[in-house]
């Protein structure tokens, strides 16, 4: 597909997506009835699911980048839970780089911290216990870590789903709730609060979900969560 048409419908789907929050606004507030605004939102879900399937079809027409950096092909493994747990785990910092809540400088402890972190990424996808044991200790020395909170929540989340616990789910839904709360800027609890509230639970929570799918998407997420995201935010 031509970058100049691929960019065009970038452009339709983020008119598409904001048409549809404003409706919802209306709606709201009264400035527009139920009948209207279901016919007008069914018009622009169905435009929206159109422009992103060949939003998706030209991106995979596209040529390949000759020399893609670590993060990008380390976004490969992780559709692969994206598939599996209905949304996938993208972490959007690595080694390097200043962690959500670090500070720039620190001693010997946030150096802990740091490689505790890289090694519950790095074995994210294969051995989740493992990363939960991780994540643990990130907590014991840095109770408000907002990576490890989240991730740590979305893990136990993931497995209480397997194993129908609607409490645990329930528990962690607090966990990532209160990781929005250490650092309002980290876009990845939002992210997963909008899935688990609705997917997850029954009856799912359309309200709270949607919001955080916004919440999500205004926080310029990884680039691996945002599909899913945008596909909440088009349902009704």
């Amino acid at each position: 597909m031509n970058p100049d048409r691929l960019a065009e419908l970038e452009e339709e789907r983020r008119f598409l997506l904001a048409s549809i929050r404003d409706l919802d606004r209306e709606r709201a507030v009264g400035d527009v009835d139920d009948n209207d605004h279901r016919v007008l939102r069914d018009g622009y879900v169905a435009r929206a699911a159109a422009v992103l399937r060949e939003i998706e079809s030209g991106r995979s027409q596209l040529p390949p980048s000759p020399h893609r950096p670590l993060w990008r092909r380390a976004a490969v493994p992780l559709l692969t839970l994206a598939a599996a747990a209905g949304l996938g785990v993208a972490v959007a910092q690595y080694s390097g780089q200043r962690l959500p809540g670090q500070t720039i400088t620190g001693g010997p402890e946030i150096d802990e911290v740091t490689g505790l972190l890289t090694q519950a990424r790095q074995v994210l996808l294969s051995d989740a216990p493992g990363a939960l044991a991780a994540y643990d200790r990130v907590l014991e020395l840095e109770p408000d870590n907002p990576e490890a909170v989240t991730y740590r929540a979305w893990l136990l989340v993931l497995g209480a789903r397997g194993a129908g616990d609607v409490a645990l789910i329930e528990a962690q839904l607090g966990e990532l709730q209160r990781a929005t709360t250490i650092d309002p800027d980290y876009a990845d609890p939002h992210c997963f609060l909008a899935v688990a509230t609705g997917r997850f639970i029954e009856p799912p929570d359309t309200e709270v979900s949607r919001a955080e799918a916004q919440a999500c998407l205004d926080r310029n997420p990884p680039a691996a969560l945002r599909p899913a995201i945008e596909a909440l935010l088009l349902e009704g």
